[in-house]
């Protein structure tokens, strides 16, 4: 066994019993124990059953030596009591700890978990803004430009409704032009043909 062995801590010390039993396994109980659990003690205690059986017949030594025996027996069952007891406390404190700290990292871990679902709720939240935000600027920007494409279309429409008018107009005045000249010639030609009439009636037969 270990020479070195200590009595474990007991449990806080919130009263006075436990400050008490803080103290004994702090400055008493490791002596004790490390005398029961010294090697050279327990080969020593084993070499008494020689002198038992050798001295069987001294009294006085067979009762000092079943005396230091029985203390030895009670001192050693007590502390291994006192081990298991607290051993057994311990396990409870850690089972304990573990299964609060088991719940605390669930409850960390389902908050986590919660903030996650919350934030990727505000990432699509934040999405769908910004989708719509994207939608109406292409519908505004899809309005302009059909509306330039109308003004164009209206401002072509008028120009070559212009344009036509003029053409008219300039084929109108052509024919316009026309009809007197051909009017010019009609006279031209009336006055020749009056001409020459009047010629032959003054000329002798």
């Amino acid at each position: 066994m270990n020479t070195h062995l200590s009595v474990p801590a007991t449990m806080p010390t919130s009263t006075v019993m436990a400050r008490i039993n803080a103290f004994l396994d702090q400055h008493v109980l490791p002596y004790p124990v490390k005398y029961l659990t010294n090697r050279i003690t327990i080969l020593a205690t084993l070499c008494l059953l020689v002198p038992l059986i050798v001295l069987a017949n001294v009294t006085v030594f067979v009762l000092a030596a079943n005396s230091y025996l029985n203390v030895m027996s009670v001192v050693v069952s007590s502390t291994v009591l006192l081990y298991s007891t607290l051993a057994e406390a311990r396990d409870r404190a850690a089972a304990q700890r573990r299964e609060e700290i088991a719940a605390a990292h669930e409850a960390m871990v389902e908050r986590r978990a919660e903030a996650d679902h919350e934030l990727i709720q505000e990432i699509h939240t934040h999405l769908d803004e910004i989708r719509r935000e994207t939608m109406e600027h292409i519908s505004v920007s899809l309005d302009a430009i059909q509306k330039m494409l109308v003004e164009h279309m209206e401002k072509m429409q008028a120009e070559d409704h212009l344009h036509i008018e003029e053409m008219h107009k300039a084929v109108l005045a052509s024919t316009e032009a026309h009809r007197q000249e051909l009017a010019s010639l009609a006279q031209l030609v009336a006055a020749m043909q009056n001409t020459l009439t009047g010629g032959n009636r003054n000329t002798p037969g």
